[in-house]
């Protein structure tokens, strides 16, 4: 027992420690680049200074004012809201990939699937997932872009309350509260409702199958069954299955097998076997359905597995999308050809350790603090540049903040020895990050941790409010603490 948790504690404590180096990343780069959005540091730190007073004042009354069913139709509510309100009055139009997989979208809703032969779908197999759930959503309501879009928002709302509940098991009632406000408000998702992306969808997936494993009230049979087809269905509408299948392989290695195995217990082997096939059977039920309907030739998959790393490793571009190696791809035919070309793009840019080292430190920032996409791709062509620049400055007072308090909140967990609870959504957000040090980025790649993220600093928040409690004027007991499953 003693060398169990001699081991947990070890890999708990390596964990908390890589988070918190990256939270203080995020938190430095963040503030620079705040300092360029608002126009001076006094100006940065004023801001971070008034969202952390909003957020902590937020979390307070939901806590002390609030039952939970109040507190769950006001999150519900203002969630709806606020993303409703946005898709109503800004009718961002779709763009760039989003354009291309909605045309293939109502081309498929009326039996066309010609668009199958294309290139891009030749090459990128696995956006055939999310094409194929905006064409069925066509064929059942039509090809308005608000039903859509009005979907977009009901996935929010939706995740806005796995936030909530996730962050009770892994914390409190008041971390929950903290975290399910912040999340329902936070601006990028919001703006981001109005815009054709496949993350919406696959957000509240991925995050559904964390609070499955993270619910141990559930009925264990059909829990981790569960747990296997929300990432696989997530996976399907966007690929980031493996991440969470070995971070969720990892957790239970190091908390429930090997436990189980020096208890000598039954351990639950079989049950997280389930999971990988639950997750593999949907990927080939979902692959052959569209071979045998007609609408590729190829399993859902990526057939230019060097492109994303040549662009990621692309010093020039800071890892991002590049002209140049679009080119460079082009002039040899998809496959086998086109792959020896880009591999020995890579491994030339390899090359210099050096170069890549700081590549990767530059592309580290650039993920974690830089300046958030969200207004550029739902305001881009909306022609309102008054109002961009006021949201993204908002954005960059609340981004900054949430790293402020995440890198509260781990150290608060280093110092009182770690726990399980918070390793399993660190775990995903390292090794993300980690993936992201090699492949190409995009600052609307964040959207995709964004949850993980609020989740981890809602317990910063906590011990803030902890600290300024005589402020609050609080008497009667603490009601944090109390039962959050749903």
């Amino acid at each position: 027992m003693s060398k169990q948790r001699t081991l947990s504690s070890m890999f708990t404590a390596v964990v908390l420690g890589a988070g918190c180096l990256l939270f203080a990343a995020a938190l430095a780069a963040s503030f620079v680049n705040g300092a360029s959005a608002w126009g001076s540091p006094l100006k940065i730190g004023s801001a971070v200074i008034a969202a952390a007073g909003v957020m902590l004042l937020a979390g307070y009354a939901a806590d002390r004012y609030l039952s939970r069913r109040q507190y769950l139709a006001l999150l519900a509510a203002l969630g709806f809201g606020l993303r409703l309100v946005w898709v109503l009055w800004i009718d961002t139009p779709p763009a760039s990939d989003f354009a291309f997989m909605h045309a293939a979208a109502l081309n498929a809703a009326h039996g066309d699937f010609s668009f199958g032969a294309d290139e891009y779908f030749r090459g990128w197999v696995y956006q055939l997932g999310f094409t194929m759930y905006e064409a069925l959503v066509i064929k059942l309501f039509g090809g308005s872009l608000l039903v859509l879009k009005l979907l977009n928002v009901l996935y929010g709302v939706g995740t806005s309350l796995l936030v909530y509940a996730i962050a009770g098991k892994l914390f409190n009632e008041f971390s929950a509260r903290a975290a399910g406000l912040l999340y329902a408000c936070y601006i990028p998702h919001v703006l981001m409702s109005s815009v054709l992306t496949n993350q919406h969808l696959s957000i509240f997936l991925y995050l559904l199958g964390c609070w499955l494993l993270l619910n141990r009230g559930l009925a264990a049979k059909w829990r981790w069954i569960g747990i296997g087809l929300a990432f696989g269905l997530g996976h399907i509408i966007r690929p980031l299955g493996p991440i969470f299948l070995i971070g969720f392989a990892l957790y239970v290695l190091i908390f429930e097998l090997i436990p189980a195995f020096r208890l000598r217990a039954r351990p639950p082997i079989a049950k997280a076997i389930g999971v990988f096939a639950a997750f593999y059977l949907v990927q080939l039920v979902v692959s052959y359905a569209l071979i045998a309907g007609g609408v590729t030739t190829y399993k859902l998959s990526n057939r230019e597995p060097y492109w994303k790393f040549m662009v990621g490793l692309n010093a020039a571009t800071d890892g991002n999308w590049s002209v140049e190696d679009a080119k460079l791809a082009a002039r040899y035919p998809l496959g086998p050809e086109r792959d020896e070309a880009e591999l020995a793009v890579v491994k030339e840019r390899l090359a210099d350790k050096g170069e890549v080292a700081a590549l990767m430190a530059r592309k580290l920032v650039l993920l974690w603090g830089g300046a958030d996409s969200a207004t550029m791709w739902s305001l881009g062509e909306m022609g309102k540049p008054e109002l961009s620049r006021l949201l993204d400055r908002w954005e960059r007072s609340m981004y900054v903040t949430l790293s402020a308090f995440g890198l509260v909140s781990l150290i608060a967990l280093l110092r009182r020895g770690g726990g399980r609870e918070p390793i399993l959504p660190l775990l995903l957000w390292l090794g993300y990050a980690a993936v992201h040090l090699a492949i190409e980025v995009q600052t609307r790649y964040r959207l995709d941790f964004m949850p993980v993220l609020i989740l981890l600093q809602s317990y910063g928040i906590y011990v803030l409010y902890e600290r300024m409690r005589p402020f609050f004027a609080l008497h009667e007991p603490s009601q944090t603490g109390r039962d959050v499953s749903m």
